[in-house]
């Protein structure tokens, strides 16, 4: 479709992938519920346009996902060439020429024909249609099936050919019909890849193939899914139509069978052409419902007479690739029906989206474009562009549940994308931590002028965990080494900068507040599991503390005195075994008490180094002699046995050497078994109680496991 040069209204939503859809003057209609509005192309300037910054961004394929969700069957799916193309099936004028080839090698035409419809007609005077060419090339309707079998079941001749297979596009739409949001489905292709993809989720379609099997057709609201094939299918030879004057004009049976079909129905037309469609152009514009919007999904921008078909009929235009649109309508209407978080179909559609986008089959570019729309709204939201004199008024606790809810999003997708993405992708919203580690540079209350790191650290903390919870060290480890924004406090790791913020987020447990609101990008939609996404939380602020650890200046001398007392102790434990009578034993004995001192010593000296304080970590008093915390001790068992293979110690993690890792993780575990203690003793009500032996240092709660 092409651009427009109208003004958008700035209280319409706004959508800002690579076409942005507006109202033309009035909203559509509210369909149960759903408000639906009228989009079509505009303008790059659009984009720019201060009239559409405080406009609401929404994604027509999520409003035909709530549309199909609210009323299904609503829409009738046309399917044009474009689909079975990707497929890798033939399209239509494609297998004609290659009849037309036969043919011309059959008049004793040896060279190549660069234009076989051309040379068809200068040597027949007619216009190329199947009808003749089959005749010529299998005279028998035996023969012609089979010479179109070889076209769209190559297999059947050759088992050293493989079939074409229902592309994502096909499977996505049969899940669709699946979950009962498509039931109709009139295809201009010859192939059966729709019905193959139906019968794959355990349909039974309906099957019409030619004009004569309308007529013993049941009413459509008694059937099951039905594909009707408007053009024929490669079965029914006679019945297939391609040319211009078979696509001219149709029967009455065949007209009065669609415009029935357009009189109950919307359509959502993908990889439709309609260019040479002459007679079912007309009939779409003299019948299609409008109760309902339409929808149509191609490549690019609709060819003039498409265009203005569209235009007539008030269609929205998805541009895109048939796989990527029709399999984000399948996840969308999937998170639809499964909505339980605060912004249900976004987020699970986003996270859905990424995930396949990033399974290493296509270029995904869509969560490209994605991370930047909504990485750049949240920068842009409101609430950290307002004055701080105004912001000062309302209630803080009000401006955190504001912009957490509105970081949800973009850290589901930055957690998406650190989960399943590569160095490649990391680049497209790792700097877009950096910009927000700094403060607002005006004065005014610390905490208001804090809330661009509290976006921030829902984002780091997003990104920290989805690359542990994934294995990739190399990209934690790089998050936790980062430096914060040059206007951040100087000398700061973005890991310092925001964590720190979770302070001021005004709850008494800030990462363990972080850790809710994340839960469901994770457990939901990652599919975690609730306890692998706290284990992968709980070792997230460990590696955080140990590479804090690892940046102290007074690390090595700490270390070192560790490692001397460590020594001496052994040594006087060999002299207490080896000692022949009691003096020398009694000796001995000192000296190992005073070297097990020094490495106490110097092993709270390091402990001292390190910063539990409000982290989410479990405490035990129930492991080894002294207070620790599990998951640090199951590490550093993990560290041990495997020395210098772990992946830890492999991606740098303590200094990329086995026993420097330990050393800090022994460190770590007695800083949080301190705090634990401490706080498990502080939990205690008034008289006394029960000490629990495990618990939450931030929180002081029990854990369920």
């Amino acid at each position: 479709m092409p651009p427009r040069a109208q003004r958008v209204r700035a209280d319409f939503p706004i959508m800002s992938y690579n076409t942005c859809l507006i109202e033309s003057e009035t909203p559509a209609r509210a369909i149960a519920g759903v408000t639906c509005y009228r989009w079509a192309m505009t303008t790059p300037a659009a984009a720019t346009d201060p009239a559409l910054a405080h406009g609401t961004s929404f994604d027509p394929i999520l409003t035909l996902a709530s549309i199909l969700d609210a009323t299904p069957g609503s829409h009738a799916v046309l399917l044009g060439a474009g689909i079975s193309v990707s497929a890798g099936v033939r399209s239509a004028w494609g297998v004609q020429q290659d009849l037309i080839r036969r043919i011309a090698r059959a008049e004793g035409v040896v060279e190549p024909l660069d234009e076989p419809h051309e040379w068809y007609e200068k040597r027949f005077g007619v216009e190329a249609e199947y009808g003749p060419l089959l005749e010529a090339l299998a005279p028998t309707r035996v023969e012609r099936q089979a010479l179109m079998r070889e076209f769209f079941e190559p297999e059947t001749l050759d088992p050293n050919k493989s079939a074409p297979k229902p592309s994502l596009a096909h499977r996505s739409l049969a899940r669709l019909a699946k979950a009962g949001k498509l039931r109709i489905f009139l295809t201009l292709n010859f192939d059966h890849l729709m019905e193959k993809a139906l019968r794959a989720e355990g349909i039974e379609p309906v099957v019409v193939r030619t004009v004569a099997d309308i007529a013993g057709l049941a009413p459509l609201h008694t059937l099951p899914p039905v594909v009707v094939h408007l053009h024929g299918d490669y079965l029914s030879p006679e019945a297939m139509r391609n040319t211009t004057r078979e696509l001219a004009a149709y029967g009455k049976k065949l007209k009065d069978f669609i415009a029935r079909v357009l009189r109950d129905h919307a359509l959502l037309a993908v990889g439709w052409s309609a260019e040479y469609d002459t007679a079912l152009r007309k009939l779409v514009d003299a019948h299609l419902l409008e109760r309902y919007t339409s929808y149509w999904i191609d490549l690019g921008e609709l060819q003039p007479q498409a265009s203005a078909l569209a235009d007539r009929k008030r269609f929205v235009q998805i541009q895109g690739a048939a796989d990527d649109r029709i399999g984000r309508l399948a996840d969308a209407v999937d998170a639809v029906a499964d909505r339980q978080s605060r912004h249900p179909l976004s987020l699970a559609e986003a996270v859905r989206v990424t995930k396949r986008d990033l399974d290493g089959s296509r270029v995904a570019i869509s969560t490209h474009d994605r991370l930047r729309e909504e990485l750049t709204r949240l920068r842009e939201h409101p609430d950290l562009h307002r004055p701080i004199s105004e912001l000062a008024q309302e209630s803080h606790p009000q401006l955190v549940d504001r912009l957490i809810e509105a970081s949800l999003i973009p850290a589901g997708l930055v957690a998406a994308a650190a989960y399943w993405g590569d160095e490649r992708t990391d680049r497209w919203w790792f700097d877009d931590l950096r910009r927000f580690s700094a403060n607002r540079s005006e004065s005014g209350l610390v905490r208001v002028l804090e809330l661009p790191r509290l976006c921030g650290t829902m984002l780091y903390q997003a990104a920290l965990v989805g690359s542990v919870a994934a294995g990739r060290f190399a990209l934690t480890r790089r998050l936790l080494q980062a430096t914060a924004d040059r206007n951040a406090a100087q000398d700061k790791t973005l890991s310092q900068q925001l964590l720190a913020a979770r302070n001021h987020a005004g709850s008494n447990a800030p990462s363990a507040r972080a850790l809710k609101a994340l839960s469901p990008a994770f457990i939901e939609h990652l599919a975690l599991g609730a306890r692998a996404y706290e284990e992968a939380w709980e070792q997230a602020e460990v590696l955080a503390m140990v590479e804090e650890l690892g940046a102290d200046h007074l690390l090595e001398a700490r270390r070192t005195q560790l490692e001397t007392g460590r020594r001496k102790a052994v040594d006087a434990q060999r002299e207490v075994e080896e000692a022949n009578n009691d003096q020398a034993r009694d000796h001995a004995r000192q000296r190992l008490r005073e070297a097990q001192e020094d490495e106490g010593g110097a092993l709270g000296a390091l402990t001292d180094r390190v910063n539990a304080i409000g982290v989410h970590v479990r405490y035990t008093s129930h492991l080894k002699d002294h207070h620790a915390a599990p998951a640090v001790e199951w590490l550093l068992s993990e560290v041990r046995r495997e020395g210098p293979q772990h992946p830890l110690v492999r991606a740098g993690f303590g200094g990329g050497a086995a026993a420097g890792l330990e050393v800090m993780l022994e460190a770590v575990s007695v800083a949080v078994g301190r705090l634990g203690n401490d706080r498990a003793w502080a939990a205690l009500p008034p008289g006394g109680g029960v000490l629990p032996g495990y618990i939450w240092v931030d929180t002081q709660q029990v854990p369920d496991f």
